[in-house]
C-alpha cells in the first residue's frame, strides 16, 4: 500500500518518539513498551492528546506500507491510513466527517471519561489510486505518563466479519423467500392432487422443504444467540405438545428411517414457561443426534419429567459414546462428521443455559446407553 506519509516523512533516528521519551526518561522503557506493543496480534499505537501517534507496532507499518516504526510518529489515524477526507485536503480530525469517523469519536470518549471504551469504526481510503473499505473494532484505553495524558489505541480488522454477516444476512433472506414459494406451491399440488399414489411423496417434498427451512432458521437464530442480538418468546406450553412436535420432526428426518420414536410412558403432561420454538430446537437436535448414533430397527426415547422447580426433558439412545468424543462434547467446533461441522452440541449448551437459563449436560455408559437432558426453570422471567 503506498501511503503518502512515507513522501513527506523520514524516518530517524534512537531520539524517535519525543513525547514518550521525555515521560518516561529512560529508553529501556520504552524498548520494553514497544516489545509489549509488537506481542499484539492487531494493530496497536499510544495517541498524545492531540490524537497524534507516538509509538506503533509493526502491524499498523506492515498494514499501512511503511518501512518502519519511525515513520508513524506524529501522525493521526486518518494521516496514515489515508482516509478519503485527509487525501481530498482535509485535516484529520478537522472535517465533517470526522466528527462521526468511529476511531476518533472512541479517542475522544475515553479521554473524556478517563475509561476504557470499545466502538467500531468504519474508515475509507485509497490504496494505490483505489478505494478500500475497513471495518475496525476499535479499543482506546487511557494512559498517564507524568501528568501528561495519552490513550492506548487498538484495532481490530472485522472486515471480513462485517462481510459475512452482510453475506449471511442477505443469503439468509433471499433463500427462505425462495423455499416460501417453495412451501405454498407444495400446498397447492396437496390440495389439488387427485391421485392417492403420490400423497406420500407430495409428504416427502414438503417435509423436506420444512427441514431445510428449520436448519435455516436454526443458523440464523445460533448466529443472533452468539451475537447476543436473541430476542426470546415466553409464552405457556404443554410438555406433550413440545416432545410430540420434537417426535413428528424427526419422523421425516433421513436419520430416523427405520428407527422407532418413543415417548417414554411415565410421561406426565404439565404446563411451564419457556420459549417454546428455541427448546424445541435443542431437543431436536438432541433426536437428530441420537438417530444418527441408533442401528436400523433400534429406538430413541423422548421423556419429560416435572420437578419443583425445573422442567426436565431428555433423549435416550442405547449406544455409548467413545471417551475421544464425550471428551471434546459441547465445544464449538468439534465434529465427528468431518470439517465446518460441529455446531449441534454447542448451540443446545448456548441455547439451553445462556437464554433459557437452564442446564445441558449427558450421561454415556454401558449400563444406560446414552442420554441428553436439558433443564428449564418451570417459569421462565
Amino acid at each position: 500500500m503506498q501511503n503518502p506519509v512515507s513522501e513527506r516523512y523520514q524516518p530517524f533516528s534512537d531520539a524517535l518518539h519525543p513525547d514518550l521519551l521525555r515521560d518516561l526518561k529512560n529508553i529501556e522503557n520504552l524498548r520494553f513498551i514497544q516489545a509489549i506493543l509488537n506481542s499484539y496480534a492487531h494493530i496497536s499505537a499510544i495517541v498524545n492528546r492531540h490524537k497524534q501517534v507516538v509509538l506503533s507496532n509493526e502491524n499498523l507499518v506492515k498494514l499501512i506500507g511503511l518501512q518502519n516504526l519511525n515513520q508513524v510518529v506524529n501522525h493521526r489515524p486518518g494521516e496514515l491510513f489515508n482516509c478519503i477526507h485527509v487525501a481530498a485536503g482535509g485535516i484529520c480530525t478537522t472535517t465533517d466527517s470526522c466528527r462521526f469517523c468511529g476511531i476518533n469519536r472512541t479517542i475522544r470518549e475515553s479521554q473524556k471519561l478517563n475509561k476504557r471504551i470499545t466502538a467500531e469504526c468504519r474508515i475509507s481510503t485509497q490504496v494505490n489510486g483505489k478505494l478500500v473499505s475497513y471495518d475496525f473494532q476499535v479499543t482506546c484505553v487511557p494512559l498517564e505518563f507524568n501528568k501528561e495524558q495519552y490513550t492506548l489505541l487498538s484495532l481490530v480488522d472485522i472486515s471480513s466479519e462485517k462481510r459475512n454477516e452482510t453475506f449471511e444476512q442477505v443469503f439468509f433472506h433471499d433463500l427462505m423467500n425462495r423455499l416460501g414459494g417453495f412451501d405454498g406451491i407444495i400446498k397447492i399440488i396437496k390440495s389439488e392432487n387427485k391421485q392417492p399414489e403420490l400423497e406420500e411423496y407430495i409428504d416427502l417434498l414438503n417435509a423436506i422443504g420444512e427441514l431445510t427451512i428449520e436448519d435455516i432458521q436454526t443458523q440464523r437464530i445460533l448466529r443472533a444467540a452468539e451475537n447476543e442480538d436473541l430476542i426470546l418468546n415466553i409464552t405457556d406450553h404443554s410438555a406433550f405438545d413440545i416432545i410430540e412436535s420434537v417426535r413428528k420432526q424427526l419422523s421425516f428426518h433421513p436419520a430416523a428411517n427405520s428407527k422407532k420414536i418413543v415417548i417414554c410412558a411415565e410421561c406426565a403432561d404439565f404446563t411451564f414457561k419457556t420459549d417454546g420454538a428455541l427448546l424445541m430446537r435443542i431437543l431436536l437436535n438432541m433426536a437428530k443426534n441420537a438417530a444418527e448414533a441408533t442401528p436400523d430397527g433400534g429406538s430413541i426415547e423422548v421423556i419429560c419429567r416435572k420437578g419443583d422447580e425445573i422442567a426436565s426433558f431428555s433423549v435416550h439412545n442405547k449406544g455409548i459414546i467413545p471417551d475421544d468424543i464425550r471428551l471434546q462434547i459441547f465445544q464449538r467446533s468439534f465434529s465427528t462428521k468431518g470439517s465446518g461441522r460441529g455446531l449441534g452440541t454447542y448451540s443446545m449448551k448456548l441455547f439451553g443455559e445462556n437464554y433459557l437459563k437452564g442446564r445441558v449436560y449427558f450421561t454415556s455408559d454401558e449400563k444406560e446407553g446414552t442420554i441428553f437432558t436439558v433443564e428449564v426453570p418451570i417459569e421462565q422471567a
